[in-house]
């Protein structure tokens, strides 16, 4: 897993603002900030300047946006989250890899939306996103996934179709359905690597604890 001085371009989202110190550690160590448009007020209140400010501008204040006219995207459409407008920013100018905050708490169906939208993203950017509790990427079928002894993951399907297989897993799964999202939840890697294989377009949403 990466470390905190390994997230170079952070995006911050407009819910719950980061509090552990991990979170804080990236962000600390990011060289730059992009921030959902109102994350950019509480990015100034924890003392630190947006580089990018990227939304629909529909909760950002007046005066900081005029403050910071000369780093503020605005894009009106309502097809995409302000989310998804930041992280096609990166992808149209060839960022090749960005860790997402502040993209969960305050709201239930933003929090479900934004790590839903994980899997969208996976297809044309690595991306990662940390919580205050954990951190999601996406796994492919046979990858190889870095670990240790005790480590707790879950991970999640949006096909209620596919059947997993797990090596390297305290409670395993062999041809397992994931037909509801607490089927796969909840479990514990026995050494310092484990495993999925799964057959579809979708990749598997996976969390671990930190």
């Amino acid at each position: 897993m990466p470390t905190e001085k390994d997230h170079k371009v952070v995006i911050l989202a407009n819910g719950g603002f980061p509090v552990t110190s991990r979170c804080l550690e990236i962000l600390d160590n990011a060289e730059t900030i992009i921030c959902c448009d109102e994350a950019a007020e509480h990015l100034l209140r924890y003392g630190r300047e947006p580089d990018l400010i990227i939304g629909d501008m529909d909760s950002i204040s007046r005066a900081t946006r005029q403050r910071f006219s000369d780093r503020v995207i605005a894009i009106e459409e309502q097809e995409t989250n302000d989310l998804t407008k930041a992280v096609n920013h990166c992808i149209q100018n060839e960022i090749n890899e960005v860790t997402i905050l502040g993209a969960t708490g305050l709201r239930e169906d933003h929090t479900l939306g934004n790590i839903s939208l994980m899997l969208e993203y996976s297809r044309k950017i690595t991306v990662r996103m940390v919580t205050d509790y954990g951190v999601f990427t996406v796994v492919q079928s046979g990858e190889k996934v870095h670990s240790f002894p005790g480590e707790k993951i879950s991970f999640f399907s949006v096909d209620n179709r596919v059947k997993v297989t797990s090596e390297g897993l305290k409670y395993p799964l062999k041809n397992m359905q994931l037909h509801n999202w607490w089927r796969a939840s909840l479990n514990e890697v026995t050494s310092d690597c484990f495993t999925l294989y799964y057959e579809s377009e979708w990749p598997l949403l996976l969390f671990r604890q930190t």
